[in-house]
């Protein structure tokens, strides 16, 4: 009984693990789009700023990663951080 109950946990953590890369995958990819897009109103959007936008921050917080890179590539501050709320959301 303990080893089907263990067989039966381990089963279903694998199964999650298997599903939740999928779902996040469509709304994390359009939410860092949405990302790139306010910035190319300002700056070239390359592999760089692509990175940054791909950050995720917990729940709908914007990634300090994500501001801090994009800082780092001479964007504004105000506009890192409202460009890293658009990928979080």
């Amino acid at each position: 009984m303990r080893k089907t109950k263990s067989l039966l946990a381990a089963a279903g953590v694998l199964a999650a693990a298997s599903v939740l890369p999928v779902v996040t995958a469509g709304t994390a990819h359009a939410s860092a789009a949405t990302c790139r897009s306010y910035l190319a109103q300002w700056y070239t959007v390359g592999p760089k700023v692509t990175a940054a936008c791909n950050f995720d921050g917990p729940l709908t917080w914007p990634s300090p990663f994500c501001i801090n890179a994009l800082i780092a590539l001479d964007v504004l501050p105000s506009r890192a951080q409202t460009a890293c709320s658009k990928a979080s959301n």
